[in-house]
């Protein structure tokens, strides 16, 4: 049974004076005091040697010529000791993409381990998300009721815009018979060739199979998901329905991480997709900088007592003519709109009005006009307008 406690007696190494003390096991403990009292001799030269010798030890005479060796710290006795990890402190310059973690190197190993045993979750819902070999596949669906009626199904085109027609005419040329487009299941033998409207998003899935239940289906089901598995890009659908009712309902299957409900895959898991440093880890809103430039309204507008028509908005004072002139046309329409004044101080205008120069007039559109042609369009806000000048 291991000890509570690891217990330091005699400790004498550099300026410690016999000292003996306890520390208890699994827990976080800080040696404070004065500079020089002994506090590195103490954690570094007394507890690390000691716990880092007797690990090195304990290995092969093979092993331990790859080790340095470490000279046994002058000590009476220590004991309840594990095998010891000290982590160097470094001086380093401000970096936002410099952590503890990767000062010290922990941040690779880290890294390996979630990619190795992490399980992954849908980052809209939180729910966990797996993925299935062919055969665990086939091995549920053997498991719905005898004489359950399905349909083995391949998504090929997901919700896009197009007619699609080389689609259609690859499926047909591959000897497939049906198709299901927009939920409608349609023949590819039919007179009538099938016509979608180019404007307009569809979905498209391959009937690879219909099949019914019962005993000896294995293999006939399996080749059909390795087909379906093929051309839905590592997803199939199964429509099914159970005996002695009359509604279908689908399942989804995915040989990658998936949630068939949000439709969120995530690959296989590597190192990649934890660190920040790499586009398949990064915050998405940070780009993994862990912090957020915005702008600040108060230094967007630093004199609320300036009024709207004489300057207010310190981004603006420094626009061309051209822009100048758009700037107060698109400003007369607001401030009408939302029964402000152009000449009132802007803490004076209503808060909607304030609201709408900061931050968008949302789908509410602005009529006015500018030079020749008449203008009717929202306002995205002066905040978006500089953020997007930004990006730009």
């Amino acid at each position: 049974m291991a000890a509570e406690n690891i217990r330091i007696v005699g400790a004498r190494q550099h300026n410690l004076k016999g000292v003996n003390v306890e520390f208890p096991r699994e827990r976080l403990v800080v040696i404070t005091g004065m500079s020089g009292s002994g506090k590195s001799s103490l954690a570094f030269d007394t507890l690390y040697a000691e716990g880092q010798r007797r690990y090195v030890e304990s290995l092969s005479a093979y092993a331990r010529q790859f080790l340095d060796k470490m000279e046994k710290p002058d000590v009476d006795f220590i004991e309840g000791l594990s095998p010891a990890i000290a982590i160097e402190q470094r001086g380093s310059v401000a970096n936002p993409r410099s952590t503890i973690a990767t000062t010290t190197e922990i941040y690779d190993y880290l890294r390996l381990l979630f990619s190795a045993i992490g399980q992954p979750h849908d980052p809209v819902t939180g729910e966990k998300v797996f993925k299935q070999t062919p055969q665990q596949i086939v091995d549920q669906i053997l498991t719905y009721p005898e004489e359950t009626r399905f349909l083995v199904i391949a998504p090929v085109v997901r919700h896009e815009v197009g007619e699609f027609r080389d689609v259609l005419e690859k499926i047909r040329r591959e000897g497939f018979v049906r198709v299901r487009v927009d939920g409608e299941i349609l023949e590819l033998a039919r007179p009538e060739p099938i016509r979608l409207a180019k404007d307009s998003r569809h979905t498209i899935e391959i009937v690879v199979d219909r099949l019914v239940l019962r005993e000896g289906v294995r293999t006939r089901l399996a080749d059909s998901i390795d087909t379906a598995l093929k051309w839905g890009g590592n997803r199939i659908v199964i429509s099914r329905q159970l005996p002695n009712t009359e509604n279908w309902e689908e399942l989804a299957y995915s040989t990658e991480f998936c949630n068939p409900k949000t439709e969120f895959i995530l690959p296989e898991l590597t190192p990649k997709h934890f660190s920040f440093n790499s586009l398949a880890g990064a915050c998405p809103n940070c780009q993994g900088l862990g912090s957020v430039s915005y702008f600040d309204p108060e230094l967007v507008v630093p004199d609320p007592a300036r009024p709207l028509g004489d300057g207010a908005i310190a981004p603006w004072r420094k626009a061309s003519k051209r822009i100048h002139a758009y700037h107060q046309a698109l400003l007369s329409s607001l401030v009408e709109a939302y029964k402000g004044d152009l000449e009132s101080p802007f803490a004076d205008l209503p808060a909607n009005c304030r609201d709408a120069v900061l931050y968008g007039t949302g789908d509410r559109a602005l009529q006015f006009k500018f030079g020749s042609r008449d203008v009717e369009k929202p306002f995205e806000g002066v905040l978006a307008q500089l953020e997007q000048l930004r990006k730009n």
